[in-house]
């Protein structure tokens, strides 16, 4: 999920035209059990250039100028004091940094996103959700941060989209996290 919300490098979209990675991506999402066919349905969507792709991801999620769609969780976050809602790296992005810490992790100096964007988010609960002892943590990753931010990005992504593949990826993302926030609450 992460890979698919992160940038795409034309390493990215190479792979996404491979039969075989949509293959190994329905077969990884199936045993997961949550949202029956997201892979195929966005294996469906990526038939454009990979410059029509990327050009979209900058008009939806970095700009130049305003783009309606910041992909951080500080920006959607309405519970905190309104002097920090809707700014980049705000409270949220600290405290994903503490739970990326607890599980041993930490954002590399070098990377271009901040802690709260949502590919490093999903990056972190997939590493939270495969190790042993870290239940707590991608259960928090959950309840006290995607699930309380992501709907509102996702509906408004869906909304925004021109192109069906981040169209199709929010809707899938939105039913996917709350799917995986009610399996994880049930334990």
């Amino acid at each position: 999920m992460a890979n698919w919300w992160a940038e795409p490098t034309p390493e990215h979209f190479d792979a996404w035209l491979d039969p075989e990675w949509w293959s190994a991506a329905g077969a990884v999402w199936s045993s997961l059990g949550l949202v029956p066919g997201l892979p195929e349905r966005l294996a469906a969507t990526v038939g454009v250039s990979h410059e029509a792709l990327a050009d979209e991801y900058q008009r939806l999620f970095v700009g130049p100028g305003a783009h309606p769609c910041p992909p951080y969780e500080s920006v959607w976050r309405t519970d905190r004091p309104r002097l920090v809602q809707g700014t980049v790296m705000g409270p949220a992005a600290t405290a994903v940094k503490t739970l990326y810490a607890e599980m041993g992790l930490r954002v590399r100096t070098d990377a271009r996103e901040l802690p709260d964007h949502l590919a490093v988010e999903l990056e972190a609960l997939a590493f939270a959700l495969g190790t042993e002892g870290s239940e707590v943590t991608a259960k928090a990753l959950l309840e006290d941060h995607l699930a309380r931010w992501l709907p509102a990005f996702c509906e408004r992504t869906a909304a925004e989209a021109s192109h069906d593949f981040y169209r199709v990826l929010a809707t899938g993302t939105a039913e996917w996290v709350e799917g995986l926030t009610r399996r994880i609450g049930d334990r």
